[in-house]
């Protein structure tokens, strides 16, 4: 090819560049603006969890064109998928501190409840529900535990576990209300 020809050709492809960004502006500034392209997109995201249909969505609800409505509702699936990651890696560190601390509690011959809600300022409901959890677990353990105790003499079930397996006396009492409830029917 002569210089000329390649100089046509590159000429050519720059007024069609330029006749391209000129038609983008022009539909840009006689189209949604971005704050409306943005909630069309975040509406249609809302509905739906794949591209395909983000972007079904954009074309035949919004009045976006094909290709627009494809490249936004694949940017949208990507930034989707970048916030589950981050909120995936949020949940796992936050997990293995509240796993920490279960297992800091634990260490201490305290009542798991309390330790968490005072040291650590869990809220009382998850506190209670990981002592509960932490405590169902063991459940094997505490019944020989129980059973250990149940044949002694002179003292009470649950003061023997409270002084032989460092039970908490919330637990302990609770046992003995229900030994003395059996033992009346």
């Amino acid at each position: 090819m002569t210089d000329s020809g390649e100089r046509l050709i590159f000429a050519n492809m720059f007024s069609s560049v330029r006749l391209r960004a000129l038609l983008g502006v022009a539909f840009v500034a006689c189209g949604k603006s971005a704050q409306e392209r943005r909630a069309d997109v975040e509406t249609c995201s809302a509905n739906h969890n794949t591209a395909s249909a983000i972007a079904r969505c954009l074309r035949d609800d919004n009045g976006w064109k094909q290709a627009a409505a494809d490249s936004a509702a694949l940017e949208r699936i990507r930034e989707l998928v970048s916030v589950q990651a981050e909120i995936g890696a949020i949940t796992v560190r936050a997990d293995s501190q509240h796993a920490g601390e279960v297992r800091a509690c634990d260490k201490v011959l305290v009542d798991l409840k309390t330790c968490l809600t005072t040291r650590y300022g869990w809220e009382e409901d998850r506190a209670t529900a990981a002592d509960d959890a932490l405590w169902a677990g063991r459940s094997a353990e505490h019944q020989r535990q129980i059973r250990a105790c149940l044949g002694r003499r002179g003292v009470g079930t649950g003061a023997c576990l409270q002084l032989h397996y460092k039970w908490p006396s919330r637990r302990a009492l609770a046992l003995d209300d229900s030994i003395r409830r059996a033992n009346l029917y």
